[in-house]
């Protein structure tokens, strides 16, 4: 059984910045695979979820996941690699 459970991932762009033209796909199922496959270390690219969303710009991912019964939340850029066993809560002021 997994540790981990994908709530909901989005993977995509706004083409070439306009905010009209958002290019966004939902990559829960495929983050799920990944998580499933590897010790919980995900590469965050075209290649990991099997498509390319917004051809030209650079992506952007957000993803809910369930990790050992509690809910964490995950942001960064295409081609950076999250350790989703060990997310770091933000601060507050």
């Amino acid at each position: 059984m997994s540790n981990f459970t994908v709530k909901f991932a989005v993977y995509g762009a706004l083409n070439g910045g306009n905010e009209n033209q958002t290019q966004a796909i939902d990559v829960s199922k495929s983050l799920q695979m990944a998580l499933d496959s590897s010790d919980g270390i995900v590469t965050i690219n075209n290649k990991t979820f099997g498509t390319d969303p917004s051809k030209g710009n650079s992506k952007h991912f957000g993803a809910q996941v369930t990790v050992n019964g509690a809910d964490h939340f995950f942001a960064c850029l295409e081609g950076q690699t999250i350790d989703f066993y060990h997310s770091i809560p933000p601060t507050s002021n």
